[in-house]
């Protein structure tokens, strides 16, 4: 009587080129891994980190609607000695006009990119300039 054999249950030896895939492999999840928190910490995650403070004399600031989906209205202001600045963040149809009217016929520091700004902290060679964030000027003192 003879007596089969069960089948056998060992694998095939690896190939040293498979080997060599798995360590690729591995060495390009963990690079990536390292990656992009360190991606996200250098971009500082969506915040701009190259912006200046600049002062301009505000004459005027309208609401506008845009035809932008993610910024539909923004707030175009005017002044004496700067390009017209366009602010943006945070406006809807509910609060435009009533954060446009806020502003006053006076000096106020704007966070612009650093390049729009000269040497000795004027604005320079722009039509329009997407501003960040504001403040009044603080008033100097005589």
């Amino acid at each position: 009587m003879s007596h089969a054999q069960p089948p056998s249950t060992s694998r095939a030896p690896k190939t040293f080129g498979f080997r060599v895939l798995q360590v690729v492999l591995v060495v390009l999840i963990l690079w990536n891994m390292a990656l992009l928190p360190l991606g996200c910490v250098s971009m500082g995650a969506g915040n701009p980190t190259d912006l200046r403070w600049a002062t301009c004399h505000v004459t005027d600031a309208t609401a506008e609607r845009t035809n932008d989906d993610e910024h539909p209205w923004r707030i175009v202001i005017d002044s004496e000695d700067c390009p017209t600045l366009v602010y943006t963040d945070g406006l809807t149809e509910d609060n435009a006009d009533e954060l446009a009217g806020t502003f006053e016929q006076a000096p106020y520091e704007v966070r612009v990119h650093e390049s729009a700004i000269d040497v000795d902290g004027g604005i320079r060679y722009a039509k329009e300039l997407k501003i960040h964030s504001y403040r009044p000027a603080p008033e100097i003192a005589d």
